[in-house]
């Protein structure tokens, strides 16, 4: 198995960017992952889930530049958080501030804050359940860190077994620890370049991933079906590291 993809989403809840490497931060996430924040006058995270308009922005990044560029042409470093702020405000008809945390970020998960894991089969598994959807849309959707290749649809389901902690996953170098399975919201429910809801995506999804789900997956370790990917941590130890695609992917065995 091989690390096929790696993305990281520089401003929490925009698109992200496709990289070949990239760096283990010493709060244990990937170099630029959710490093920026847009949050409200009461520090509240702002979201898909919260903000309708925020599927209308339309960012390219220039990581090794640090700046980020508009559908509108309008460009910017992406440390002028004043400016972005600014801009970000004007674009959400709302009062928002661009926030910077460049060793752990933004994750989703603040007890799993390492990247999340899924195999490739898996997305295209996923995929294959919604007639309109194409590999692109769901990994723009579910905006996953690390794709796995060579690996099985759902092969990420074998790090949890009911008893057991959860499985190591190995990197390359890099050791990563399995911490839970990702419990998705609503925004994968969602048009990522518009925001118009799929019918019957969340009732598809439960549906078909409990029909599928394959001989190694313990159920017991699912509340819901609503779950895709691995949440991980990974120690500081890490830090420094590198993740590149091509790398191998194995499971720590016990």
């Amino acid at each position: 198995m091989r690390l096929s993809k790696v993305f990281v989403y520089p401003i929490k809840a925009l698109p992200g960017v496709a990289l070949d490497s990239v760096e283990i931060t010493q709060g244990g996430t990937l170099s630029d992952d959710r490093r920026w924040a847009l949050v409200d006058k009461r520090g509240r995270l702002i979201n898909g889930k919260n903000n309708k308009r925020i599927f209308l922005l339309r960012p390219s990044f220039d990581l090794t530049a640090r700046r980020v560029r508009f559908s509108d042409n309008e460009e910017f470093s992406l440390h002028d958080v004043d400016a972005l702020s600014q801009y970000f405000s004007n674009a959400l008809q709302k009062t928002v501030f661009l926030k910077e945390d460049q060793q752990q970020g933004f994750p989703d998960d603040m007890n799993a804050s390492g990247p999340t894991v899924v195999s490739q089969a898996s997305l295209q598994a996923v995929a294959s359940w919604y007639p309109s959807l194409a590999l692109d849309d769901i990994r723009a959707r579910f905006r996953i860190n690390l794709e796995v290749s060579t690996a099985p649809a759902f092969w990420e389901d074998k790090v949890f077994v009911d008893g057991e902690s959860p499985k190591l996953i190995q990197v390359g170098n890099v050791s990563i620890q399995s911490s839970n399975p990702c419990a998705r919201c609503s925004v994968p429910m969602k048009n990522p370049a518009s925001g118009a809801p799929y019918d019957g995506f969340y009732e598809t999804f439960i549906d078909q991933r409990a029909k599928t789900k394959p001989s190694w997956t313990d159920s017991a370790c699912f509340d819901h079906w609503y779950r895709l990917s691995v949440n991980t941590n990974v120690s500081s130890n890490q830090a420094g590291k590198r993740l590149v695609v091509g790398d191998a992917v194995h499971l720590e065995i016990k």
